[in-house]
C-alpha cells in the first residue's frame, strides 16, 4: 500500500502555492456570475442557472492547465458538454427502470474518449454533465428540450470570454502546441474496464440515492466520476480529498445558509467562492474541493433555495459516492492488475 499511501499524502497535504492564479479566478468569476445575474434581472433565473453551469463546466475543461489548453479543445468541450447534458436529460425523462442503466451507459460512453490524453478532461467533464442534467430540477424553463441549448449558450459565452481574455493579455491561445509530441493513447484494456466500472458504479449510485430518497442524488454520481480513477492509488487519494474538502466546504455553507437565504447576501459570497475555486484548482485538490463545494451549494441556494439542508445532503451524498468509488476501485484493480496496471493516469 506504499503507492496509495504516497498518493494520498501528496494530494491531501502538498500545496503548490506557486500555481495559485488569481487572474484566472477573477476571470472565471465574472464569466460564471454574468449569466446568473442576467437571468435574475430578466426573471429567468432557472435559465440563468443552466447557462451558468454551461460556462462553469467549460472553465473546468481548461482548469487543470488554463495556459496550455488549446482553443480547439475548448470548442470541442463546449459541444461535448452540451451532448452530455442532452444525454442526461434523456436519461432523466426515461422511466426509472431505464433511467439507471441509461445514465450508466451515457457516462461510460463519455469516458471512452479518455483513451486519448488530449481529450481526457473533455471526456471527464462531459460525463459530469450527464449526471448534472439528471439532478437539476426543471420548474420554470419552457420545456426540457431547451435545457441543452442553455448549456450550449453558456459554453459559447465562456469560450468567447476566454478568447477575449487571451487576446487582451496577449496570452498564446494554443500554447499546448509548443509542448512537444502528443502523449500515446491509453490502451483500451485500461480505458474500457475503467469506463465500464465507472458507468456501472454511477448507475448503482443513482439507484442508492433513489432508494434512500435523497433530494440531490446526482452528487453521489458526481463523486463517483470524480473519485473513481484509472488506478487504485489515485482513487484512494481523490476519494479522501473529495470527502475532506466537501465536509469543509459544506460546513461553511451550512452556517452561511442557516444565517440567511437572501440572494443579495449570498451572491457576493458566491463570487468569492467561485474566484477561489478556479484560482486554486492546481494548488491542492482538497482546497479546491472546499471551494467548489461552497460554490455549488450557494449557487443552488440562490436558484432553488433549500437552506442548510443542501449542505448536509452534499456531505451524505459525497460519503456514499466516495465509498462506492473505493469499492469499485478494488474491482477495477483486479481486472487491470493482471495486465500490469494502467500505464497512464488521468490528467484531471
Amino acid at each position: 500500500m506504499s503507492g496509495p499511501t504516497r498518493a494520498l499524502g501528496h494530494d491531501l497535504l502538498v500545496v503548490r502555492s506557486e500555481r495559485f492564479d488569481l487572474r484566472i479566478g477573477l476571470r472565471g468569476m465574472i464569466l460564471v456570475l454574468a449569466p446568473l445575474l442576467v437571468g435574475y434581472l430578466l426573471g429567468l433565473l432557472e435559465a440563468g442557472v443552466l447557462v451558468t453551469f454551461g460556462t462553469l463546466n467549460l472553465l473546468f475543461v481548461e482548469a487543470p492547465a488554463p495556459a496550455a489548453t488549446r482553443s480547439r479543445t475548448l470548442a470541442v468541450g463546449c459541444l461535448a458538454n452540451t451532448a452530455g447534458f442532452a444525454a442526461g436529460t434523456l436519461a432523466a425523462r426515461a422511466p426509472f427502470g431505464l433511467e439507471v442503466p441509461v445514465a450508466g451507459l451515457a457516462v461510460a460512453v463519455a469516458l471512452l474518449a479518455a483513451r486519448w490524453p488530449d481529450w481526457q478532461n473533455v471526456s471527464f467533464i462531459a460525463a459530469v454533465m450527464v449526471v448534472i442534467a439528471i439532478g437539476i430540477p426543471v420548474t420554470n424553463l419552457a420545456g426540457e428540450a431547451l435545457r441543452p441549448f442553455a448549456i450550449l449558450l453558456g459554453g459559447l459565452f465562456g469560450l468567447t470570454g476566454i478568447t477575449i481574455y487571451r487576446l487582451a493579455t496577449r496570452a498564446p491561445p494554443d500554447a499546448a502546441d509548443a509542448t512537444g509530441p502528443a502523449a500515446p493513447p491509453v490502451p483500451w484494456r485500461h480505458v474500457g474496464p475503467h469506463a465500464g466500472v465507472v458507468g456501472a458504479t454511477v448507475a448503482v449510485g443513482l439507484l442508492v440515492g433513489a432508494l434512500l430518497g435523497l433530494p440531490r442524488d446526482y452528487w453521489i454520481m458526481l463523486t463517483v466520476i470524480v473519485a473513481l480513477r484509472i488506478d487504485l492509488a489515485s482513487t484512494i487519494a481523490f476519494s479522501a480529498a473529495r470527502i475532506a474538502g466537501t465536509v469543509g466546504g459544506a460546513a461553511v455553507a451550512f452556517v452561511l445558509t442557516d444565517v440567511t437565504g437572501d440572494p443579495w447576501v449570498l451572491v457576493p459570497i458566491l463570487a468569492v467562492a467561485t474566484t477561489l475555486c478556479l484560482a486554486t484548482r492546481a494548488v491542492n485538490y482538497t482546497v479546491y474541493a472546499v471551494w467548489v463545494t461552497l460554490t455549488v451549494i450557494l449557487l443552488l441556494n440562490v436558484a432553488y433555495s433549500g437552506g442548510p439542508t443542501l449542505a448536509v445532503v452534499r456531505v451524505i451524498d459525497t460519503v456514499i459516492g466516495g465509498s462506492l468509488a473505493l469499492l469499485a476501485a478494488f474491482a477495477l484493480w483486479i481486472v487491470t492488475a493482471r495486465h500490469g496496471g494502467p500505464e497512464t493516469k488521468s490528467a484531471v
